[in-house]
C-alpha cells in the first residue's frame, strides 16, 4: 500500500497449502528493513495430503510495474516426517527483538506454531508442534536456546504446550506475550517465558465442542505448569496482538502507550489490556461487531490498524475529536 493504493499481489511467493485454516499466516519486516531489505512470511507448507508450518525470508523487487518476491531463504522447516494431515492450528506470528532486549545485541526472531490438531504432540520436544521457536535473523539457532541440549529436541523450541497461538509481541519492556485459541472457551493471555511448559493438553479452561468437560483449569501435584495471565471466557477466538506504542511519525494514545491490543474472530472484537506486573489489570474494549479481527497493529504515526475479515477491511483507529 503506497500514495493511496493497493498493489496487485506481489509475484513468486511461496506455494501454500490453502486449505481449512492454513494459508499464508503472517508478513513481518526486519526491523532493519530499510538497509537490509529483508521481509519474512509464515504459511502453511504443502507435502502431498499434509503439510506444516514454514518460515522463510526474501526480499520484493521492482519488475514490469509490479513486484515480486526474490533471494528466498529458508528460516525454519519442520522435519517432513513430522508433517501432518488435517487443516487446523497452523498459527503463526513473527516479532522480532535484539538479543537479551539490549540495544546493540543480534536481532532474534520468535515465532508460534499451533499444535496441528494433534494435542499430545504439544508436549514433545521432539515434535515441531505447539510450540513458540526462537532463532538468529538468518534461521541460525542461539546457543542459550534452552533445550539446545536434549537429544532429538527442536532446538529452536523457547517454550512449549500451546494449542495454536496466533497473537504475539513483545511488550515495552521486553517481556513476549501471546495469545492463542482454548477449545471451547479458555483463550489465554500468556506471558511467554524462556523453558516453560504452557500446560496444553494437560490443563484447559474450556471444554469439549460437545459441551462435555475436558480437563481441569489446574494442574496436578507435581506438574510444572505456568498458567495463564488471562483466561477469556467466552472464548473470543483470539487473533493477532500488539503493543501500543509510539512511532517514528508520532503517538497517537500517549494515554495507553505500552498497553496490549488483543483480536478477536468470533468474538469480532478488539480489546485494550493494560498490564500490572503479571495480571490484567484494565480491560477496555473498543471496536466491536465490526468483522473477524485477524490482526492488531500499531503504526508508525501510532494510530492502531485492525485488519478484518467479512468484511475484508483495514481499518485505523485514531483519537475521537
Amino acid at each position: 500500500w503506497a500514495d493511496g493504493r493497493l498493489s496487485e499481489p506481489v509475484s513468486g511467493t511461496p506455494e501454500v497449502r490453502n486449505k481449512g485454516q492454513g494459508g499464508l499466516m503472517d508478513v513481518a519486516p526486519h526491523p532493519e528493513y530499510g538497509d537490509n531489505g529483508w521481509v519474512y512470511l509464515s504459511y502453511s507448507d504443502p507435502d502431498g495430503r499434509s503439510g506444516f508450518t514454514k518460515v522463510v525470508r526474501g526480499k520484493i523487487a521492482s519488475s514490469r510495474g509490479g513486484y515480486r518476491w526474490t533471494d528466498q531463504e529458508t528460516i525454519f522447516e519442520a522435519d517432513h516426517d513430522h508433517y501432518t494431515n488435517g487443516d487446523i492450528h497452523f498459527g503463526s506470528r513473527i516479532v522480532f527483538q535484539r538479543k537479551d532486549n539490549t540495544p546493540d545485541g543480534p536481532w532474534m526472531m520468535f515465532f508460534c506454531m499451533g499444535e496441528r490438531g494433534v494435542m499430545d504432540l504439544a508436549q514433545r520436544l521432539d515434535r515441531p508442534n505447539g510450540k513458540i521457536y526462537r532463532l538468529h535473523d538468518d534461521g541460525r539457532v542461539p546457543a542459550d536456546n534452552p533445550f539446545v541440549g536434549e537429544r532429538d529436541a527442536y532446538k529452536g523450541v523457547w517454550s512449549y504446550g500451546h494449542r495454536n497461538p496466533q497473537g504475539l509481541t513483545f511488550g515495552l519492556d521486553g517481556r513476549l506475550w501471546d495469545t492463542e485459541h482454548g477449545p471451547r472457551g479458555g483463550d489465554e493471555l500468556n506471558l511467554v517465558q524462556k523453558g516453560k511448559n504452557y500446560g496444553w493438553p494437560l490443563v484447559s479452561f474450556g471444554i469439549n465442542y460437545s459441551d462435555a468437560p475436558f480437563k481441569t483449569p489446574w494442574p496436578s501435584e507435581g506438574q510444572d505448569i505456568t498458567m495463564p495471565v488471562f483466561v477469556w471466557l467466552p472464548s473470543i477466538a483470539a487473533c493477532g496482538l500488539d503493543t501500543v506504542r509510539s512511532g517514528p511519525d508520532g503517538e497517537a494514545f500517549p494515554a495507553w502507550t505500552g498497553d496490549l491490543v488483543a483480536g478477536g474472530l468470533a468474538g469480532q472484537t478488539v480489546e485494550r489490556l493494560r498490564i500490572d506486573g503479571e495480571s490484567v489489570a484494565e480491560r477496555e474494549e473498543l471496536i466491536h461487531g465490526m468483522g473477524r479481527v485477524r490482526d492488531v497493529v500499531t503504526g508508525p504515526d501510532g494510530s492502531i490498524y485492525v485488519v478484518l475479515n467479512q468484511p475484508d477491511h483495514v481499518i485505523r483507529l485514531v483519537p475521537a475529536e
